[in-house]
């Protein structure tokens, strides 16, 4: 067996801080990884033990997951916004009948044109496309 060092002995942050930043790359210390066989009630325990572990694993990997699909979306929507935005000023310019209204509508239309454009170009091959 390896030497057991101080910091491997303290208190697993899993338990105290559950939802903390970074415990995506966690690992268990090598003692807990050892298998010498001896106690059955002690496999049965570590058998539950490693169950746990894996489980909290699996929901942080499906909270990642979840949370990728919806920066997805919200990228979509934010290309449908941009491009709500410069539909209602392109109404605004046809309708303008005064030609600092149809100038100011006319630049709005551009704006969010661009935005759009932009977006779609900044979120192209990760974009869920919204309808």
């Amino acid at each position: 067996y390896q030497d057991i060092q101080l910091h491997q002995l303290s208190v697993d942050k899993e338990v105290t801080e559950e939802n903390r930043y970074g415990q995506g790359s966690d690992r268990l210390a090598w003692f807990w990884r050892v298998n010498n066989g001896h106690d059955l009630k002690e496999d049965v325990w570590m058998d539950e033990f490693y169950r746990v572990n894996w489980l909290k694993a699996k929901a942080r990997w499906q909270r990642w997951e979840e949370e990728l699909r919806l920066v997805q979306h919200e990228m979509g929507w934010t290309v449908s916004w941009f491009k709500y935005r410069m539909g209602e000023w392109d109404q605004r310019y046809q309708q303008a009948t005064k030609p600092g209204h149809q100038a100011y509508a006319h630049r709005q239309v551009l704006l969010w044109g661009r935005f759009a454009l932009d977006a779609e170009n900044s979120f192209k091959d990760k974009l869920i496309v919204v309808t």
